[in-house]
């Protein structure tokens, strides 16, 4: 009986969604051809669309449908990683109908013939690039986008390349270590996927500097997705910074300063010799010898933030996409060190991604990634816990539209 009952009410709902969505598809394609609506300018009605189709195809799919699926993107995945890699997407042309025979193309990036038309069956099949006329390819918008080296060819080249590894070897990971959440820099899943056990994974990469350029060129992907301030509005420290000489703003972990810049031109009058970005020496050094003159003023400061802070008594102390590389442990030390040197007047801003309940999927999945280094992404209750632990106190959450990322203010609890 309880069978009969539930049957008819999964259909409706199956109905109701697949109602809704079709409603969003004609109110967009109406949007597009009424000339106020691009999907490839307007992110987030792009993302809107697409989460929404994803929502009512995971709805109606059975089981055996996710193997449909998980195979074909793993040889999409495998033969983008080796196309590029091979330099055959820069020997396609581009414009127009431009098109090159298989033979062609292999001649040119020295390859069979025969090895370039298989790779490119799956890429074709996925819409991915374009098979205008038989035994010819042509490229499509989005395979465009992997003729240079750029952000979005970096991040698929560092998630096949140190991501993907670290996710194979996990099965022997836990059965040597046990099942428990990793914590720590050192005896990570990615440290132990390339016979590193002890190193971190900077230090690994250290000893490989393209996949380390390569990885900061993936990460500058991120940068519109964690916007610096976001609707944060730092009127009130330019304000307190009036007739005394403390340090306004102190970026920790600031990389180049790539933060602060966006930060002092989003605020008008905050001067620049009172405000400083920290990292490591060498990142610090690089940054010097290549920061632009609106940063002339800015302190830069080499220092590890897993010791003391070195600055005391700030206005405001930031850290953005740093606190997801490490585990709750090291991340309370750390953040201990930033309250100790706070004033009762001083804040911390926390830029990270917040997980939702539910999460999305595309944040849990980084998620993993982090937990193969010893990291890992937070819900609200997860980044009040650390900063409960440090002595800190969550004043207020400032969303990003449309994102899972927030700018947490603290005060000292």
């Amino acid at each position: 009986m309880s069978a009969n009952i539930e049957a008819p009410t999964q259909n409706v709902v199956v109905a109701d969604k697949l109602q809704s969505f079709a409603s969003l598809l004609s109110d967009t394609a109406a949007s597009i051809r009424g000339g106020s609506l691009s999907l490839e300018s307007n992110t987030l009605e792009r993302l809107k669309t697409i989460s929404a189709a994803k929502d009512t195809v995971n709805l109606i799919k059975a089981a055996s449908d996710d193997i449909l699926d998980w195979i074909p993107t793993l040889a999409q995945f495998a033969s983008i990683r080796l196309f590029f890699r091979w330099k055959v997407f820069q020997n396609i042309p581009i414009g127009g109908d431009a098109r090159i025979s298989y033979r062609d193309l292999a001649g040119k990036v020295g390859a069979d013939a025969a090895l370039i038309a298989r790779f490119a069956a799956p890429l074709v099949a996925t819409q991915f690039l374009h098979e205008p006329v038989s035994d010819h390819v042509a490229h499509t918008l989005r395979s465009q986008a992997y003729t240079t080296d750029n952000p979005i060819s970096a991040m698929m080249q560092m998630v096949f390349d140190e991501s993907l590894p670290a996710l194979c070897a996990m099965p022997a990971y836990f059965d040597k270590f046990g099942l428990k959440e990793p914590t720590g820099r050192l005896d990570t899943i990615s440290a132990f996927a390339f016979g590193q056990l002890g190193r971190s994974v900077w230090d690994i990469l250290k000893d490989h500097p393209d996949r380390l350029r390569n990885m900061m060129l993936a990460m500058s992907a991120m940068e519109q997705k964690f916007p610096s301030l976001g609707s944060y509005d730092l009127g009130w420290a330019l304000a307190a910074s009036k007739g005394n000489n403390r340090a306004v703003l102190v970026d920790v972990g600031g990389g180049k300063g790539h933060a602060v810049k966006a930060i002092l031109q989003a605020t008008p009058g905050l001067p620049a010799h009172r405000c400083v970005v920290e990292d490591v020496p060498k990142v610090v050094e690089e940054a010097k010898l290549s920061a632009d003159p609106e940063m002339a003023d800015v302190r830069f400061i080499g220092m590890d933030f897993h010791a003391e802070q070195i600055v005391r008594d700030a206005l405001v102390y930031y850290i953005r996409r740093c606190l997801h590389d490490y585990g709750d442990e090291e991340c309370v030390l750390l953040l201990r060190h930033i309250s100790d040197a706070m004033a009762t007047d001083s804040r911390l801003l926390i830029v990270e991604q917040v997980l939702s309940k539910p999460p999305s999927a595309f944040a849990t999945a980084v998620d993993i990634s982090m937990l193969a280094i010893g990291g890992k992404e937070r819900t609200l209750e997860g980044f009040k816990d650390i900063t409960g632990q440090a002595g800190l106190k969550i004043l207020q959450v400032y969303w990003n539209q449309g994102t899972d990322v927030a700018l947490i203010e603290c005060v000292k609890a």
